[in-house]
């Protein structure tokens, strides 16, 4: 199953949701979820920040793919990862989201990330030029 999630940076600053839901209710994550039949990656990371945040995106970069699975023992999920400029305007947990939480660069929760895949992904992205 395809999904779409963004690295949002602002200010020097990485923005990080805690999940609402099962799977792994309560871990932080990025914000993004499943694409929809048809769906352009990109689309649907826009669509999914409006559902979860209440703010689209303005930009947005391909960093590249984590795979992983939907739980212990869920099904498959490539996950298309983007670097996301958000749009103006305050952002408002909602839908899947408990909580966001905007972290320092050398002080993200990567190790307290969901899903490995994605854990793994975001731990080169932050030690390379990139992420820094």
């Amino acid at each position: 199953m395809p999904a779409a999630v963004a690295i949002v940076v602002r200010g020097g600053k990485v923005l990080f949701t805690r999940r609402a839901n099962e799977p792994y209710a309560g871990m932080w994550d990025v914000p993004g979820g499943f694409m929809e039949a048809g769906e352009a990656p990109a689309a649907a990371v826009d669509r999914e920040l409006r559902e979860e945040l209440g703010v689209g995106a303005r930009t947005a970069r391909f960093v590249g793919f984590a795979t992983d699975r939907y739980g212990p023992r869920g099904f498959s999920v490539l996950t298309i990862v983007y670097r996301v400029t958000l749009e103006a305007g305050p952002i408002t947990p909602t839908d899947d989201v408990a909580e966001a939480r905007w972290f320092a660069r050398d002080r993200v929760p990567i190790a307290s990330v969901a899903f490995p895949g994605l854990r793994r992904l975001l731990r080169r992205y932050f030690a390379g030029p990139t992420g820094s």
